[in-house]
């Protein structure tokens, strides 16, 4: 079992990955940026990805870092990026090696399996997500950590099915959502797994 850390555990996806990773038998830190917010299961600790300060206290010690960070709206303002160049420099300093972060099936313009609704109607609206997200995984890929890239599909707030299916770097042919507990699932097995080693699984039912 592993020492994890999860940024962005506030959020509803990162929730989730606390969670099923605390079910999974491994010691979980969650770094947010509002401690007192946070029910207290497990260990919290304050951190913003864009104090670098901050990060650095929140990693050292772990094993793995889950970056489950995300905008509160529809624009990223360069969250993604700038969270990865901390994220780099942090584990740079503390000796942490793993990162699982958390981006989008649609950070990948040529999908071939993408829906034409979602490639001519959805995708362009959210462009500005995917290029900073583009930028994150460009970031950790550059910098020497074993990284996983797990992209999701349309990310759906219901009861984890079980039966959803995994492709690197491409969405499962007709898969267009999946529900937020399997990809925290998908997640916290690979923190020792380690299966999708610099690999970016993309997830759909």
């Amino acid at each position: 079992m592993s020492e994890v850390v999860v940024f962005g555990a506030a959020g509803r996806t990162g929730r989730l990955v606390v969670a099923e990773a605390l079910a999974a038998g491994h010691h979980v830190t969650a770094a947010v940026r509002t401690p007192t917010e946070f029910p207290a299961r497990v260990p919290v600790v304050r951190a913003d990805v864009r104090d670098p300060d901050s990060v650095r206290a929140a990693v050292a010690g772990h094993d793995v870092v889950v970056c489950a960070i995300g905008p509160s709206g529809r624009r990223p303002l360069g969250l993604y990026s700038e969270g990865a160049r901390a994220l780099v420099a942090a584990m740079g300093s503390a000796g942490v090696g793993r990162v699982i972060a958390i981006t989008s099936g649609g950070v990948r313009r040529d999908d071939p399996n993408f829906g034409f609704w979602y490639r001519t109607v959805l995708r362009p609206l959210a462009e500005d997500l995917y290029a900073d997200m583009r930028l994150m995984e460009s970031t950790f890929r550059d910098s020497g950590l074993d990284w996983t890239f797990v992209r999701p599909s349309h990310l759906q707030d219901k009861p984890p099915t079980g039966d959803y299916r995994v492709q690197d770097g491409v969405t499962p042919k007709g898969g267009w959502k999946v529900s937020r507990t399997d990809v925290a699932r998908f997640i916290a097995g690979e923190v020792d797994a380690r299966e999708w080693s610099r690999k970016a699984p993309t997830i759909a039912e």
